[in-house]
């Protein structure tokens, strides 16, 4: 059975290769489809999203937030993430590569580690594999990001199994807000609708 766990590493090691041998980074200096950030600190971005997974630790009193809870949460923290990739970038600026394989094998250790099916973080109690997930959907979004920031090179890795897992976690999302499914085939659609990608004319759009 793939997990959670597989996933994320094996989207990560296509988008690490992809980042690396793509010539995304020829464009490093110019701006990210993100407005915050150009395409040097997106990538950042990506491997500092791998951080998150080392301040967690393990929750037994508390009941862990619902998925969908814990991800609206995001846009209260938007400024302070933006900052501190901004700063996390020009610590990278000599060697980017490095220093998001560095954040990797931080999180990935931290998490080899944890036993704990529900764990601590910044925002509240979360199931170990939710904070999983969230890191899935990190890798996806901001992947998808970065190939749009820069359209000359091939489109990034975006592996069937975690496209479908992101889809799933906001597709849940919506449904408990709204009470019924989203009507967007597409996956990649919806995830960009979701997302605040796209523009809606939804008012429960985007979740994050």
């Amino acid at each position: 059975m793939v997990t959670g766990r597989d996933l994320l590493r094996e989207q990560w090691d296509a988008l690490r290769a992809w980042i690396e041998e793509s010539g995304v980074l020829d464009h490093r200096t110019e701006p990210s489809v993100l407005e915050a950030w150009n395409v040097h600190e997106l990538v950042t971005h990506v491997g500092r999203s791998f951080l998150a997974l080392t301040v967690l630790g393990p929750e037994t009193r508390t009941a862990p937030l619902a998925l969908g809870d814990y991800v609206a949460g995001y846009g209260a923290s938007a400024q302070e993430i933006a900052d501190g990739t901004k700063q996390l970038a020009r610590s990278f600026e000599a060697d980017l590569l490095g220093g998001i394989d560095n954040c990797a094998r931080l999180g990935f250790r931290t998490l080899d580690r944890l036993r704990s099916d529900v764990v601590s973080t910044p925002r509240g109690a979360l199931r170990l594999d939710d904070f999983v997930a969230t890191r899935v959907i990190e890798l996806v979004v901001h992947g998808d990001d970065l190939g749009r920031s820069v359209p000359v090179v091939a489109p990034p890795p975006l592996l069937a199994g975690t496209v479908e897992l992101v889809r799933e976690v906001l597709a849940t999302a919506y449904t408990d807000t709204v009470g019924r499914p989203p009507q967007v085939d597409d996956e990649l659609t919806w995830i960009r609708l979701a997302t605040g990608r796209l523009p809606s004319d939804d008012p429960a759009l985007p979740l994050l």
